[in-house]
């Protein structure tokens, strides 16, 4: 009779701790929880039931053998776990989860959709195995189970993502790769490679090598390293040292700091985000912030001394513009492709009798128009390619196409999304006035993004349509280590997640922050070193 009390006992724990299992980030559509759960046991098989979704099951199969340290099998047809394409639609992200002692099954009408299923089993998933009592023998017995649920869900925005600067500070193919694996895991799909800068061109441009020679993709210590050096020394913050493994011995030079991703390399880094559901859109930045460029190749700038911006009068800075994009579209297969535009000295191409005889020659008004021709120029450049144009805000100023999307950045401009989406044109929400994440934090930023009305409140409903999502930037001038970017992205990434995913009449602080306050959990078991919620340090 003991015995049987004891076992009755542990049956209700375990039933009240796979209940309160069920929470998830960002917050699902709809959540129906059952008695019992679902136990993993060694070796059972995840089944798929279309070819396309082989690379799905054999990433749950790497993520559940990691969590469990058990063997699975992956095959085409019926498994415990199974993933099921239904009715496809691949613009569709929807997803439906049931769970019941027998199994898994995860519906959807696409690929994406299957991955994001797949976000939600992960989160329920425990953070560490369970203990419960072994009916014969008195002995603890250890296993992974989660818990009987169905759960139906879908995105409110398509556009839900990161952008990540390796040029003013540079990060490994690996250090990028985890961070592919946590937007994965909180359905974040828009990878944003800020490939381009005045500091250094990080992509391998085969028709211009010396872009990322020696002296080039490597550079030495500049005022942003002297600032987070300073601020490691001052905090004893070695996440604020900058990484050795980058540095290299440069004949005539010395020690560099930099890097480069050689084209099979972002090949790699993006089939494994294709695999997570992940875009990547690439970023090389024209005709701005292409100080580097011009550097190495001097006839790029107005009066061939290596300064910014592009000089826009010469065709052969079109060529060459052409030349560059043309690889990235062999790289990057999605859609998107970023052009940048953002801060350009436009007063160099007033002083460039080049860019005047362009202004002249194409009936332009002011060096304003210039750029806006440049833009449209590249955008039927992208088009003919199967592309589809990306610049920051500026891109606006001058003239634009109906067809180029905007990254409102500028949270002091209001009216640029007013006016874009008045325009017809699809826009981005990344103002810097909520996400930025290399700006400072302090314990109300969490909320100021969750509570704030980052989709402008202002808009028609026909406006809101043109609305495509919104991403958080990550620029790394103070970020020069992959755990000085986790305290700063961690936890807000999360707030992001569920303001992108779930309706905004759906959105509660109260509700999300015990969620957020048990994801920390799962966070310290990833190893990220997020910035606590209460803290006292800078």
């Amino acid at each position: 009779m003991k015995r049987l009390s004891i076992l009755f006992t542990s049956l209700l724990l375990c039933a009240g701790t796979a209940m309160a299992a069920v929470n998830i980030i960002p917050k699902p559509t709809s959540v129906v929880e059952k008695e019992g759960e679902f136990v993993f046991t060694k070796g059972f098989t995840i089944g798929y039931s279309d070819a396309s979704l082989e690379p799905a099951a054999t990433y749950l199969q790497e993520v559940l053998e990691n969590e469990t340290g058990f063997r699975f099998k992956t095959k085409l047809g019926k498994g415990k776990v199974q993933l099921s394409l239904v009715l496809p639609d691949e613009n569709d992200e929807s997803y439906e989860l049931v769970c019941d002692k027998k199994g898994v099954l995860i519906t959807a009408h696409s690929y994406r959709g299957i991955i994001n299923g797949i976000a939600t089993l992960r989160q329920l998933m425990p953070i560490k195995c369970r203990r419960n009592y072994c009916m014969f023998g008195g002995f603890h017995k250890f296993y992974w189970g989660i818990p009987s649920v169905t759960i139906k869900d879908a995105p409110n925005f398509h556009w839900r993502g990161l952008m990540l600067d390796p040029v003013r500070h540079f990060f490994s193919v690996e250090e990028t790769k985890r961070l592919l694996d946590q937007m994965a895991l909180y359905k974040l799909n828009k990878f944003h490679w800020h490939l381009s800068d005045n500091e250094g061109f990080r992509m391998e441009v085969k028709a211009y090598p010396e872009l990322t020679g020696d002296s080039m993709a490597w550079r030495r210590f500049n005022s942003h390293d002297r600032q987070c050096l300073d601020r490691a020394a001052k905090e004893n913050n070695p996440a604020m040292l900058i990484p050795w493994k980058f540095f290299k011995e440069v004949e005539g030079f010395g020690e560099l700091y930099g890097g480069y991703y050689t084209q099979d390399e972002i090949r790699d880094v993006v089939k494994y985000a294709a695999v997570r559901g992940i875009d990547v859109i690439p970023e090389i930045d024209m005709p701005g912030h292409n100080g580097s460029a011009c550097w190495c190749y001097r006839w790029l700038s107005c009066t061939q001394d290596g300064r910014e911006p592009l000089c826009l009068g010469r065709n052969s800075t079109i060529e060459f513009a052409e030349k560059v994009y043309d690889e990235v579209f062999q790289l990057f297969p999605y859609e998107y492709v970023s052009i940048g535009g953002d801060e350009v000295n436009r007063r160099r191409w007033s002083e460039c009798s080049e860019c005047k005889k362009r202004i002249e020659s194409e009936g332009l008004k002011d060096v304003s128009e210039l750029q806006a021709w440049f833009t449209k120029k590249m955008e039927k450049y992208f088009n003919a390619h199967g592309r589809r144009i990306l610049g920051w805000d500026e891109i606006l100023e001058g003239g634009l196409s109906k067809t180029a999307t905007v990254h409102w950045w500028r949270g002091d401009h209001p009216d640029v999304t007013q006016k874009a989406t008045a325009m017809g044109n699809e826009v981005v929400l990344c103002p810097f006035t909520f996400l930025y994440f290399d700006y400072a934090q302090d314990d109300n930023t969490l909320r100021h993004i969750y509570d704030g009305d980052i989709v402008p409140v202002d808009l028609t409903p026909e406006q809101l349509k043109l609305i495509k999502g919104m991403q958080a930037n990550i620029w790394c001038e103070r970020i020069p280590t992959e755990a000085r970017m986790q305290w700063m992205v961690f936890p807000r990434a999360l707030a992001l997640a569920e303001k992108a995913w779930t309706p905004r009449s759906e959105q509660s602080w109260d509700d999300f922050f015990p969620r957020l306050q048990a994801h920390l959990k799962r966070l310290d078991a990833m190893g990220i070193q997020y910035r606590p919620l209460q803290t006292k340090r800078p």
